[in-house]
């Protein structure tokens, strides 16, 4: 079968049209993930623990994670994020954060939509390992700690997004039990106008 994606990619012509329409419209499905607190001890990372640990996140680590060159948010935006109360737990090896994940506890945002969380209620986003450190189970383990950190606050629903096209992401939630609740088409034109419709609810059929 051919590969249209390298069809495009290799025809500069295709090139200046595919950008020119992604410009004007978008159409992504996603679903929402339940995600959940496991016994930590099954969540196995690959790296000495003497030489790592957990820590939250300050002021004083954003430019690091946002001039990093794997980052896709400057530092100005983390700030930002921890300036509207965002928390973001990190894994640490030999000093050096090398994965970590965020989550917010007033609103799950997403392509244009808002939604308010209930007091219970946290939405994780934005988890990533740089690539030296990926295969070492740690996508997993920081967002089990950040689970394990919120209980302690007394959030006890776990929520977040995973695009359908990204298995990776979906096998490293399925490793803490996460179950989709909802299958979404986002529709977006001109960069402005969003629109978010509901294909299918996938709670009630678990």
């Amino acid at each position: 079968m051919i590969n249209f994606v390298l069809i495009i990619q290799e025809n500069k012509a295709l090139m200046r049209i595919y950008h020119a329409i992604s410009s004007l419209i978008q159409v992504i499905p996603y679903y929402i993930i339940e995600e959940f607190y496991i016994d930590q001890k099954k969540v196995n990372v690959l790296l000495e623990k003497e030489n790592s640990g957990i820590s939250i996140l300050t002021r004083d680590d954003m430019e690091f994670l946002g001039n990093h060159e794997e980052s896709n948010v400057t530092p100005e935006e983390l700030i930002q994020w921890l300036e509207k109360g965002r928390i973001c737990l990190a894994f640490r090896y030999k000093s050096e954060i090398v994965s970590y994940s965020w989550c917010d506890l007033k609103f799950l945002e997403f392509k244009g939509r808002t939604i308010a969380l209930k007091r219970n209620e946290a939405f994780l986003f934005n988890a990533r390992t740089f690539k030296a450190f990926r295969g070492k189970n740690l996508a997993p383990y920081v967002r089990n700690e950040l689970g394990r950190f919120l209980k302690k606050r007394g959030t006890d629903r776990f929520l977040s997004i995973t695009l359908w096209s990204n298995t990776a992401s979906m096998k490293f939630k399925q490793k803490l039990d996460a179950r989709p609740t909802a299958l979404f088409l986002y529709v977006g034109l001109f960069r402005r106008f969003h629109l978010h419709i509901r294909l299918r609810n996938l709670a009630t059929a678990q």
